[in-house]
């Protein structure tokens, strides 16, 4: 057996793997609309209809209907960003043209669930969201003698232990501690318009917040409802000069409901809110150290259909408000969180009673902004530019049942 030492270290391994694959994408502001191709496959919507251990992270609650299980899965992210600068000449490259950032990421997921003599607990090591822009050319003329700001990015890991606990009339209540793994780096200018002294080196910080929910199944429907709190997270050192404020994660809540149409089809809506306007580092003003990201409203609408006991189907779509406004597209080059709607459908195929593979296949919309320069100095200055961002993923999962 592994001591304990060898056993820390391969999670710490299995932690900067997920962050170093992590490097952004991400579409609800910038997290992914949903962990692994099960949930993927409905677009994120389910918070009501659990399925895998995902749930421990979704909707701990929700996780009391679940069997002893264990899900693996890995995502194929392509990525498109773009970027066109222009404005104030002396300080907008807008020499630069068109900007350009074509990549594939891979983003690796695992989670448990463990039934008790009362209650059940799930577990599990997530890649869950981040920003990442890396441009061959800077967006401004202040960074061209040193060939910086053009390079950020965000990674994050979420890593729930869950409790779930049905009472005798059906109702569940969930909670989950939620531990976070962040890693940061970026070349941007800071407000003293000079280059940061980080220079793109990796940086990393932990972070801890709190969630709790609920669930309950009546014959055809189901309800399930979850809040999590601020994430509070430490400092990047070699970046203070460069970020302000520390690199919280907001406050979130999501409600859904599931209707078994019929034996075979189930229909699933959810809503969604991130509250970003209370994180100052995302929220304040350009010229006070943030980003202007505005609070998200999101819907999800999905449909799982079970053809028999071996095959099922799905398909979800998912529109929300950009986290970034219009008059602060300039500040947001190198953190494109513009993504707004998203079409996905998946399958999954049991092999016998233990094995079961998933697939999810995601579009996210192509969609553009530009900088209307009625924003704060920055957007006065960079007034004109526009960022674009498209995604395509590819999700594959194996279920493990006990």
């Amino acid at each position: 057996m592994l001591q304990g030492r060898s056993l820390s270290v391969l999670w710490f391994s299995f932690l900067i793997g997920i962050g170093t694959a992590l490097s952004a994408h991400a579409t609800d502001g910038n997290e992914l609309i949903g962990i692994g191709a099960v949930q993927k496959g409905t677009a994120g919507a389910g918070v009501a209809a659990p399925q895998d251990a995902t749930w421990a992270l979704l909707n701990p609650a929700a996780i009391v209907d679940l069997d002893k299980r264990l899900d693996i899965s890995v995502e194929y992210l392509d990525l498109f960003r773009g970027s066109e600068p222009d404005g104030f000449g002396l300080v907008v490259n807008s020499r630069a043209l068109h900007l350009t950032d074509h990549g594939a990421i891979f983003v690796p997921s695992f989670g448990m669930v463990w039934p008790l003599e009362h209650g059940t607990l799930g577990f599990g090591i997530f890649g869950v969201q981040g920003n990442n822009a890396d441009y061959d050319r800077p967006r401004t003329t202040l960074g061209l003698s040193r060939g910086n700001d053009r390079r950020s990015s965000l990674s994050v890991a979420k890593i729930p232990l869950s409790y779930g606990y049905k009472f005798d009339n059906g109702w569940a209540v969930g909670a989950s501690l939620l531990g976070v793994f962040t890693e940061f780096r970026t070349d941007s200018l800071t407000l003293k318009l000079r280059p940061t002294e980080g220079n793109y080196e990796k940086d990393y910080a932990l972070g801890i917040g709190l969630q709790l929910s609920l669930y309950k199944e009546w014959e055809r429907f189901r309800f399930g409802a979850t809040w999590t709190s601020r994430q509070a997270v430490q400092q990047y050192e070699h970046y203070e000069d460069a970020i302000k404020w520390n690199l919280d994660l907001p406050e979130k809540i999501q409600i859904g409901v599931a209707w078994k149409v019929t034996p075979r089809l189930e229909l699933l809506a959810d809503y969604k809110w991130q509250g970003w306007s209370e994180i100052n580092q995302f929220a304040k003003k350009t010229i006070e150290g943030g980003l202007g990201w505005v609070d998200q409203d999101i819907y999800k609408l999905g449909a799982i259909y079970r053809l028999n006991d071996r095959w099922t189907y799905r398909a979800g779509f998912s529109h929300g408000n950009s986290a970034v406004p219009e008059e602060f597209v300039f500040a947001n080059a190198l953190s494109p969180a513009i993504a707004e709607d998203h079409v996905t459908f998946g399958f999954s195929h049991r092999i016998n009673d233990r094995h079961e593979v998933h697939f999810a296949y995601t579009h996210t919309l192509a969609v553009d902004k530009t900088d209307n320069g009625h924003g704060d100095l920055f957007s006065i200055i960079g007034r004109g530019t526009k960022v674009e961002y498209e995604e395509e993923a590819y999700t594959v999962q194996y279920s493990y049942r006990f």
